[in-house]
């Protein structure tokens, strides 16, 4: 359990400015099971979490035991790997939710010519003591229905204790790889962290064709264990992918995304 969150809404983070090597993207990206060179020589935006977690903790303010719910990233321009990238964010929004409290932040990048690139919009949950509930996770968020109907298998990926534990090596939330801290919080085993499946659904977008603007939500429904595989599953609106989902062992939904067509703004 946690105290409130200690931080107020309109709280502004210290901007980060960083790039995303080849090197560094391609490993992650062979932790996860996926051909490494799929994205050619842009950015899988799933690195763009990195900083964000980066910029949650540098207030001092712990990751461990927060469950990451919803993941937003409106692509305006690729972006480049080695390209200079500038980040700056806030918190959004704060909600009482059954078990617990929302938090929401967003985040913009841009280039060096401070044209934003990039816009991600976060929420996690954090539970506080007295609360209870078995949902309320993202009331205010409204996921999609988890209807399989329309649905259509693309691959499976399995997951292993040893590449779960080496993709989080870094020990920003110890959940992902300590047995006894996620036992402590509730889970059986490690989950992997809600970026890996990000990784699976930006996956399947880049081999149907590298988008230059994208408009892409994510849900994250139930833990993915680091023993298990998952399928990643899709759904078409004509020639258009319109939806996504990955699938635990039990053929229930551990997160659901939504390609939302861009906007001319986007």
């Amino acid at each position: 359990m946690h105290d409130p969150y200690p931080l107020p809404v309109g709280y502004e983070y210290e901007p980060r400015h960083f790039t995303v090597e080849r090197a560094e993207q391609e490993g992650k990206l062979a932790d996860c099971g996926i051909e490494p060179g799929v994205h050619g020589d842009r950015v899988d935006l799933t690195f763009l979490g990195f900083p964000i977690l980066d910029a949650m903790m540098a207030p001092g303010v712990p990751l461990t035991g927060q469950v990451h719910v919803y993941q937003r990233f409106i692509q305006k321009a690729p972006l480049l790997l080695g390209q200079n990238l500038h980040m700056s964010g806030r918190i959004s929004a704060i909600e009482p939710v059954a078990k617990g409290e929302v938090v929401r932040w967003s985040f913009d990048v841009a280039g060096d010519d401070g044209r934003v690139l990039v816009l991600v919009d976060r929420a996690g949950l954090r539970s506080l003591p007295n609360t209870t509930g078995s949902n309320g996770a993202t009331d205010f968020l409204v996921p999609p229905s988890e209807e399989r109907t329309g649905f259509t298998p693309l691959w499976q990926r399995p997951l292993t204790p040893e590449r779960v534990a080496n993709y989080s090596r870094d020990g920003r939330n110890r959940i992902h790889s300590d047995p006894e801290i996620a036992k402590k919080f509730g889970f059986r085993a490690p989950i992997a962290g809600g970026l890996m499946g990000v990784h699976y659904y930006l996956e399947a977008i880049a081999r149907g064709g590298q988008p230059d603007r994208l408009d892409l939500e994510i849900w994250f429904k139930r833990p993915m264990f680091w023993d298990e595989t998952l399928t990643v599953l899709q759904c078409m609106d004509g020639d258009r992918v319109a939806a996504l989902r990955i699938e635990n062992e039990a053929e229930k939904a551990a997160s659901l995304a939504r390609l939302n067509p861009p906007t001319n703004g986007a």
